[in-house]
């Protein structure tokens, strides 16, 4: 939580926490109907949990000010 306040606005962190919250509440989920054991889910939990935040992270290096450089 802590580089997503740092980079951004509070309230919109909030707003990507309770998505990335959603996205692997949604894989927990599709994991327990395919019937995975628990090591696979936790592979597949934290798969997604840093695509995630790999993506946030490339976003805000796309996203930044061109001034922001100098």
């Amino acid at each position: 939580m802590g580089l997503l306040i740092i980079a951004g606005d509070a309230r919109l962190s909030v707003v990507l926490w309770l998505l990335l919250a959603a996205a692997l509440m949604l894989t927990f989920w599709e994991c327990k109907e395919r019937g995975y054991r628990r090591k696979v889910t936790l592979w597949w939990l934290s798969f997604v949990a840093i695509t995630h935040v790999v993506g946030y992270v490339i976003l805000r290096l796309v996203r930044a000010p061109k001034n922001a450089a100098k």
